[in-house]
């Protein structure tokens, strides 16, 4: 399992476990398989991905729902209800379902769910990604796919071109969080007067300025 993404599953029943084994593994994912809410509270994590089976020996799906979510910040939690019972799968969205779909598992039905999942998972782990690195460290990643392209292309100043971008877009910013006053954007930036107008007129920015 070792490499593996693992989907935490949480059911008793041999059928429904063994249509989402198929298809979760199938998809390149492993399981971690619980048959109860409390097994299941104990082997959960943020953002991760999770079936949850409606009918569980100690509750059931939304019971499940409300314990996972206290504990964990951002799980994608895929429900599982019987199809004449819709009402459970809308009560489980408004407790922060990712989703539901109806038992007995439709394999294709399941693929696209979890395949949805999975997209947003990546989305919102590189999110967290960016916003918990530092400056150096946010710079330098995007750097790394700016390198691998002026490698191909050659002869190009990148210290000029990274440096010139850099502080093209520090002005624009700090132009725009002072409302188009000079003065205060050159204060926040450490920087005379004289230095931002020269500056703006070298980059040509259409930025006006607030007569205050």
């Amino acid at each position: 399992m070792s490499g593996k993404e693992e989907i935490l599953v949480v059911s008793s029943d041999r059928q429904t476990l063994n249509s989402v084994k198929s298809v979760a593994e199938s998809m390149g994912f492993g399981l971690i398989i619980k048959g109860s809410i409390s097994t299941a509270v104990k082997a959960s994590k943020d953002l991760q991905i999770s079936i949850i089976d409606c009918s569980l020996p100690d509750g059931n799906c939304i019971e499940c729902l409300e314990n996972l979510n206290t504990l964990n910040h951002g799980m994608l939690n895929i429900v599982i209800v019987k199809e004449e019972d819709r009402k459970t799968g809308v009560e489980a969205l408004i407790n922060n379902a990712f989703m539901y779909i109806y038992k007995p598992i439709k394999p294709e039905e399941l693929e696209a769910v979890l395949k949805r999942a999975k997209e947003v998972k990546n989305l919102v782990c590189r999110e967290r990604e960016l916003y918990s690195c530092n400056l150096e460290d946010f710079l330098r990643r995007k750097l790394e796919g700016y390198l691998e392209h002026i490698n191909r292309v050659g002869n190009v100043p990148l210290y000029d071109i990274v440096v010139s971008e850099v502080e093209k877009a520090l002005l624009k910013l700090a132009i725009e969080e002072t409302g188009g006053n000079q003065l205060r954007a050159s204060k926040m930036l450490g920087l005379n007067r004289n230095t931002v107008r020269n500056k703006i007129k070298k980059y040509k920015l259409n930025l006006r300025e607030n007569s205050s």
